[in-house]
């Protein structure tokens, strides 16, 4: 039996063998209806996959992009960076997932939250989703350079109710802490005494209530209400029957990362220190505090500094012209 050749003329495509005609289209004339349940189904690091491919799957997969953004307490996964611009995913699997992130090559993040990073970098300050690359930049921070730090926003930086508090600890002047509304252009500042509202070494800030926390990593605590523009100076104690004290509105969770493991799973050695960005997560209602971690290398073996941070898979898509401004 004699074969007959095939054929492929692309546009509309045609192939043509044993005398069977069959009539494709191609993957980027898919319909609308099936590239939107493909994307249903995938997962976050598919789906950016699925939406790089071109405009209409893009378009395609913004219903299953609204619904990653909208998903309610995912668990959190871990951001590997520091090494350039290459940085290493892991979820909860411990699946691992490179990436190229040019925003974090030199940059350090300040606070995580619902899937936003707060990052700063060479004197510049911006919120940060590494899923969907969003970013909206900050007006200029006051100070180029940032040592020991606490950060934390009360909500999405989309939210016209966002607002920015960094504490600072600068080794001349002490504890200062900086506060930025949505749609100001400039940062307030306050000094704080560092007699009055001592802390040891930040642990982790958040906001509730009105209210920024900033934690210590032992047992102290500083509080800034919106409201009334004061600050508060708290030691924090192991809970009992007294109806007199305050109750903390949330769950700390401390050493997350030497807890799991994470310097061996990431094949890291003695002479590496690392240093992780915490975050929050909302079980119940209640706010479960991840803190902020530094790992020393082994004594006199440095070799390199890592970081890294916990983050909630979110999807977020942003305007191109989304800015910081109302």
């Amino acid at each position: 039996m004699r074969r007959e050749p095939s054929c492929i003329n692309y546009g509309e495509i045609e192939i043509s063998t044993n005398n069977v005609k069959v009539v494709t289209r191609p993957w980027s004339d898919l319909p609308a209806e099936l590239l939107s349940l493909i994307a249903d189904r995938l997962g976050i690091i598919e789906l950016m996959s699925f939406r790089g491919v071109c405009k209409a799957w893009q378009a395609a997969s913004s219903a299953a992009s609204a619904k990653i953004e909208g998903a309610s307490n995912p668990e959190p996964w871990f951001l590997f960076y520091g090494e350039n611009s290459q940085c290493h995913l892991y979820n909860t699997s411990q699946r691992r997932y490179t990436m190229r992130i040019p925003e974090l090559d030199g940059a350090t993040c300040m606070a995580s939250n619902q899937g936003w990073l707060l990052i700063f970098k060479e004197g510049s300050m911006f919120f940060y989703c590494p899923f969907s690359h969003a970013k909206i930049d900050l007006p200029k921070f006051p100070r180029s350079v940032l040592s020991e730090h606490a950060s934390a926003f009360s909500s999405p930086p989309t939210s016209p109710e966002c607002i920015v508090a960094v504490m600072h600890r600068d080794p001349e002047y002490g504890l200062e802490l900086y506060v930025l509304y949505r749609g100001a252009d400039t940062w307030t500042r306050r000094k704080l005494n560092s007699i009055q509202y001592n802390l040891s070494a930040f642990g982790f800030a958040s906001y509730k209530n009105e209210t920024f926390h900033f934690f210590d990593k032992i047992n102290g605590l500083v509080t800034y209400s919106i409201k009334d523009k004061s600050c508060l100076r708290y030691t924090i104690v192991k809970k009992d029957n007294s109806t007199t004290r305050k109750s903390l509105p949330c769950v700390r969770m401390k050493s997350l990362f030497v807890k799991s493991d994470m310097k061996k799973k990431l094949g890291l050695g003695e002479d590496v220190s690392v240093s992780v960005c915490g975050t929050i997560l909302q079980y119940g209602g209640i706010d479960n505090i991840i803190f902020s971690e530094d790992l020393e290398a082994a004594e006199e073996s440095e070799n390199c500094h890592r970081k890294g941070v916990w983050i909630q898979p979110r999807f977020f898509q942003v305007s191109s012209n989304q800015s910081w401004s109302l």
